[in-house]
């Protein structure tokens, strides 16, 4: 009869702990992180039959795992996708496209230049040129409110990542604190409910890897290997505007150690929602150098060429678009430093940062240059590349970057040993808001300069060969123009030949039994009413009278001014040339009617303007293409993997849900199970009891 009483008491004690975990699955069932309960009932012949009791958490961690880098991939190309979709509508947009406005500035050109005395087509020309910056202008402006909010975004992330690996870290301490006792209590179990439903939000926002430690707590890395998170202590996320460049936002981890660790994280070394929006952020930084690029390659390319021509007002043509210069960011030291971009240098102009230090180990001291991309890579120039400007003594410090359009200039009396001796580093930026820069420096329809500035004139020779000009190609009023064959009178605003300018080019035969002969390039002047003719140098025969300025190797020191452009201006000679075949090389003085300066402009939509690899460059509608296909491509290639990312996730939380998650028809089923199982060892007690007032009423 005892045997019956125990064994009942222990079979109805041990159905009513399953029907408590049953109950909880089916309270639980819409709780957020609740995962499914089980109780395994153990027997045990010495306890009556039933043995222990442990209750348990139903679910694979393998699978678990996995779910968390599905959703930190999903995060990911969720945030990147997103955040470069509006970049992408700007970029593509006919409303906010450049390209459109390219094609209707060169349309408008090309009629314009047609009837260069008309001011009605001029009007419009110049409607068009301040519609085409102000395009520049407004799309730099909406992709840089679109990257501000990306900051913010950032920050507000990062601030989410903060509360959740702060209070991961709490719950951490209480799970080592229980110890082996962690799943013996309805508390315990629900700390480990609430540990993964912390580590399940935090994997969305960044790449984790998951450790579990010997005391059960839990050690969280990111995806490059960096605690995050463990039972001793966490990393707080610290955001800050990076040294030198204020749109770009770095990210370090501040450890709750007595000595307050950080350690600085790239932005590939983060995933999740957050690495998508540090890569949505690159993207968009590197799109806006690529706009600036373009805006400075166009404005340098039109003022070169306009400042080539004479305008309506029987004057040199001036700048057409005003191209600001770019203060550096001085980050060690008080020093100054402006860039500046070259004259008819806008098609070297790279996409890129410069980063300035000098090394004071070498005797003088060097200025040591870098590039630095759209991921914060800094690659150094090589030394043949930095050249000091030659200036007059007490004039600033200038190093002039060969190949990349750009010159830095330092502020008064900051030598080389000055700036390295106080380890000055300068942070520049040259072309991120270039586009935004830029503005239309005209008022007036007159001021395109379509006549050119100087023309040939034939002169009566042997053979049918006629003179051409290729073009002018800069013109200025600095003292070092004067070192070209052109330049601009400041008191008249025209243009004027330097002394010994080339204007008078004259075919020889030097053999004439071969016909062997060459083009003898002269400077010709007027003195007492005769010609007088100075000998500048020699084209060969072999240029058959193309580009002959370009094809000339000149006396003295004009050789040396080659390679700077010198004389700014070329001619052809096409046809026949006989022995004395000559042509002059004059000032238009009244290019009224003359469009050639003018068609050289609108030419300029052709001609490749734009620095693309190392000696790759194209046109400006082709660099807005590619500007705009590899935005658009990005977008599209992350919309193509987050699809894949969503599919994969979905996979692996179901799968993870098939044994974490309550099925209500089967906890239904249990229940039942449960409570016969509970009646009839009622069912045994209530028989030990009769059996026992029986064997009382038999005494």
């Amino acid at each position: 009869m005892l045997d019956l009483l125990q064994t009942g008491k222990y079979g109805v004690l041990t159905q009513q702990k399953l029907l408590n975990t049953t109950s909880n699955n089916i309270t639980n069932v819409n709780t957020d992180g609740y995962t499914r309960q089980e109780t395994i009932v153990y027997t045990s012949a010495i306890d009556w039959g039933v043995g222990s009791t442990v209750t348990r958490r139903l679910y694979d961690k393998y699978v678990q795992r996995e779910m968390f880098r599905d959703q930190g991939n999903v995060g990911f190309y969720e945030s990147y996708a997103s955040g470069l979709s509006t970049v992408d509508k700007l970029l593509s947009s006919k409303d906010t496209s450049i390209s459109e406005k390219l094609n209707a500035l060169f349309s408008s050109m090309e009629e314009a230049v047609q009837n260069s005395t008309s001011i009605a087509n001029r009007r419009e020309l110049l409607a068009q040129f301040q519609t085409i910056t102000d395009r520049y202008n407004t799309l730099n402006y909406n992709i840089k409110n679109e990257l501000n909010d990306i900051n913010n975004k950032i920050s507000d992330t990062a601030s989410t990542i903060n509360d959740l690996v702060q209070g991961l870290y709490e719950v951490n301490r209480h799970v080592r604190n229980l110890g082996a006792n962690i799943t013996k209590t309805d508390i315990g179990l629900q700390l480990l409910d609430k540990r993964d439903q912390l580590v399940n939000e935090l994997s969305s926002y960044v790449d984790i890897n998951v450790t579990t430690e010997d005391d059960g707590s839990w050690s969280l890395y990111l995806g490059n290997g960096q605690l995050l998170v463990n039972a001793d202590t966490y990393g707080t996320l610290k955001v800050n505007e990076k040294t030198g460049d204020q749109t770009r936002r770095e990210i370090s981890l501040v450890f709750s150690t007595p000595s307050q660790t950080e350690i600085q994280i790239g932005h590939e070394g983060w995933g999740g929602k957050l690495g998508g929006l540090l890569a949505a952020s690159d993207e968009m930084r590197q799109s806006m150098r690529e706009l600036g690029q373009s805006a400075i390659a166009f404005a340098d390319a039109m003022n070169v060429q306009n400042k080539g021509g004479i305008t309506l007002g029987n004057v040199a043509g001036k700048d057409l678009i005003t191209i600001p210069d770019v203060k550096g960011i001085c980050t060690k030291g008080n020093f100054n430093l402006t860039l500046s971009f070259n004259p008819g240098e806008g098609s070297d102009v790279r996409n890129t940062d410069y980063f300035v230090r000098f090394d004071s180990t070498q005797n003088p001291a060097v200025p040591v240059v870098y590039t630095v991309d759209a991921n914060g890579k800094e690659v150094q120039l090589p030394d043949a590349e930095v050249v000091y400007d030659k200036a007059n003594p007490g004039d600033p410090l200038k190093l002039k970057l060969k190949g990349h359009g750009v010159t830095l200039t330092f502020g008064p009396g900051e030598t080389l040993d000055k700036l390295a001796a106080a380890d000055a580093q300068f942070h520049i930026q040259p072309t991120i808001n270039a586009a935004f820069d830029i503005k239309c420096n005209i008022s007036k329809p007159e001021d395109f300069a379509f006549a050119s500035a100087i023309r040939v004139s034939g002169n009566k020779h042997g053979g049918n060969a006629t003179p051409s000009l290729v073009g002018v190609t800069q013109t200025g009023t600095a003292a070092t123009d004067k070192d070209f064959g052109i330049y601009i009178d400041k008191t008249t605003g025209k243009p004027a030949f330097t002394n010994n300018a080339p204007n008078y080019v004259e075919y020889q035969i030097t053999n004439a039994a071969t016909g062997e002969g060459h083009y003898v390039v002269y400077n010709k002047t007027i003195v007492n009413g005769k010609p007088q003719f100075t000998k500048l140098g020699t084209a060969p025969k072999e240029c058959n009278g193309q580009n002959i300025f370009a094809n000339t190797t000149w006396d003295t020191d004009n050789q040396a001014k080659k390679d700077s452009g010198y004389p700014n201006y070329d001619v052809n000679f096409t046809g026949t040339v006989d022995n004395k075949s000559s042509f002059d090389i004059v000032l238009n003085e009244d290019g009224y009617n003359d469009n050639s300066n003018g068609n050289l402009l609108a030419g300029l939509k052709q001609e490749n303007l734009v620095h693309a690899a190392d000696d790759i460059k194209v046109s400006l509608t082709e660099d807005y293409a590619d500007l705009t296909a590899a935005v658009g491509s990005a977008v599209m290639s992350a919309s193509t993997d987050l699809r894949a990312a969503e599919a994969k996730c979905e996979q692996s939380q179901n799968l993870f849900n098939s044994t974490a998650g309550v099925n209500l028809d089967e906890e239904a089923a249990n229940l039942i199970r449960y409570q016969q199982a509970y009646s009839a060892c009622a069912r045994i007690i209530n028989a030990s009891q009769t059996i026992f007032d029986a064997l009382m009423g038999a005494i």
